[in-house]
């Protein structure tokens, strides 16, 4: 028996939902990627080129509090280096890759929810989108609000879009009778 427009509509809305949620969950944890990368590098090569500085006007016979604050850039570098101030960054990418695919898996399940079965395995694939949103959602570090704000206004500007036109999530597939 051909499910209803109805049966599947419900399903396909909260499918819906969580394709939005994982689309700009991963945009955020992207953008927040590319922060944390830039202020990785930043914390590392802004001291650095302080020491240097120092140590350079030291060598010309500047006064020697010069030398201190070489010192102190140095160390300053030398520990954001060894705490690894990339490491966000890669956990950032890692949480927007498995947001992605989910958004991936909720896009297919949209389109194939017309030709299930019954409304049993329309909930079983709800379900299983829902727990994999869940379990990304507590092994994923917070993202900055700036992030958040800067995915938001790029979706917005259709970062998600392919060849400008942005798939209708609403749309309740067609049955097919045919099973």
């Amino acid at each position: 028996m051909a499910l209803s427009k109805e049966e599947v509509g419900i399903y396909v809305s909260q499918m819906s939902h969580l394709y939005e949620d994982a689309s700009y969950s991963a945009q955020a944890y992207f953008e927040a990627a590319k922060l944390a990368e830039f202020w990785g590098r930043a914390i590392v090569f802004l001291p650095s080129l302080v020491g240097a500085i120092g140590g350079i006007l030291v060598a010309l016979d500047e006064p020697k509090q010069w030398g201190a604050l070489s010192a102190v850039a140095g160390a300053v570098a030398a520990t954001a280096s060894f705490l690894g101030a990339s490491r966000n960054a890669a956990s950032y990418k890692d949480s927007a890759r498995q947001f992605t695919t989910l958004r991936h898996k909720a896009s297919l399940e949209i389109a194939l929810a017309g030709r299930k079965d019954s409304e049993k395995d329309l909930e079983n694939a709800t379900r299983a989108l829902r727990e994999e949103y869940d379990a990304i959602v507590s092994s994923s570090e917070p993202t900055p609000g700036r992030a958040f704000r800067k995915a938001q206004n790029r979706i917005r500007d259709g970062v998600l879009e392919y060849d400008g036109e942005s798939p209708d999530r609403n749309e309740v597939p067609k049955s097919d009778s045919s099973h």
